[in-house]
């Protein structure tokens, strides 16, 4: 069987607003799909949440134009004008949540699920405070001493990417940010940028598939204290 591993939202009445509107939940909505546990269905892997100004107006959608294939579909109402119109970006987090969740428990009701698993993830997003930060990737220098990773920090508008060097115990030396990608669609980012590779012990290149952009990050802790020397480059 099958397990939920998406959700999308989706307005089918106006594609430009569907394309902004996706967008700026998206942070959200992928957070709530990272803490998803193994929800599983009889031939669905995603969930569709429809945002309909007034939910008399289902039975007006073809769902056959709409649907994704393999996605299950459920309605809620959301008055997209007013979402878009707020200007705060927390609030614009605060807002995604509830949507996501509703419509996530109206899917409960359908596959038979423990709603109180979804009830934690709710609750977890709120004492993440909302934010949605995920490896992109990661890997071990050659001595071992070191782990270079690769950080999103994804927001409404856009996706913050970092590099960060930890030493094996867990603890940070740094972390420097160094490009922001405006397509909050995580996809894009995952398909983009394969390539993290350590050159020497205190070396590493992070680099696009097509390598148009490639950042060397140098590094060296120096005496007792650990004076950091710290230098990110790109071609």
């Amino acid at each position: 069987m099958p397990t939920i591993k998406d959700i999308q939202l989706y307005v089918s009445e106006d594609r430009d607003q569907n394309w902004i509107f996706n967008s700026q939940t998206r942070c959200i909505t992928f957070l709530y799909t990272r803490l998803l546990p193994k929800l599983k269905t009889k031939d669905d892997k995603g969930i569709q949440i429809y945002c309909l100004e007034n939910l008399k107006k289902v039975k007006l959608i073809d769902t056959y134009e709409h649907i994704i294939f393999n996605y299950f579909s459920v309605f809620v109402e959301v008055d997209i004008e007013a979402f878009l119109a707020v200007t705060s970006e927390s609030e614009k987090k605060e807002q995604a949540l509830e949507i996501v969740h509703e419509g996530m428990k109206l899917a409960a009701n359908e596959f038979n699920w423990d709603v109180s698993l979804l009830n934690e993830i709710y609750e977890k997003i709120k004492q993440l405070n909302y934010k949605n930060v995920y490896p992109l990737m990661k890997k071990v220098s050659p001595n071992k001493k070191y782990v270079c990773s690769i950080l999103c920090h994804h927001e409404i508008s856009s996706i913050d990417v970092y590099m960060e060097i930890k030493r094996r115990n867990g603890k940070v030396i740094n972390q420097e940010k160094i490009f922001s990608v405006e397509n909050t669609d995580e996809q894009f980012l995952f398909s983009d940028y394969r390539s993290l590779e350590w050159r020497l012990n205190h070396k590493v290149e992070f680099a696009d598939n097509r390598r148009r952009n490639v950042y060397y990050l140098t590094f060296l802790e120096k005496g007792e204290q650990g004076k950091l020397l710290w230098k990110i480059q790109k071609n």
